[in-house]
């Protein structure tokens, strides 16, 4: 495999790992927002419910980064084996 295809490949699941970082970081730090502005009336069944939404969304969003990161890595893995 030529150098630049493989760098490539590295970059795009680089690329994929931040993003999926970053949605569920932000997730996160929306739930904390949530808390922290609705102190008192923010049950914790709220909370869950926050919570599940928040999954969700990083399911709908990761999924396809993820499948991305998988298809890259056995490109690496098997036009690796060819050098």
């Amino acid at each position: 495999m030529k150098p630049i295809h493989k760098a490539f490949l590295l970059s795009v699941v680089a690329g994929c790992l931040i993003v999926v970082s970053a949605v569920c970081w932000h997730s996160v730090e929306e739930i904390h927002y949530l808390k922290t502005f609705f102190p008192k009336q923010f049950s914790v069944e709220e909370a869950y419910y926050a919570s599940n939404v928040e999954l969700v969304k990083i399911a709908i969003i990761s999924f396809p980064l993820i499948l991305i990161i998988g298809i890259s890595l056995f490109f690496l893995r098997h036009f690796g084996k060819d050098s």
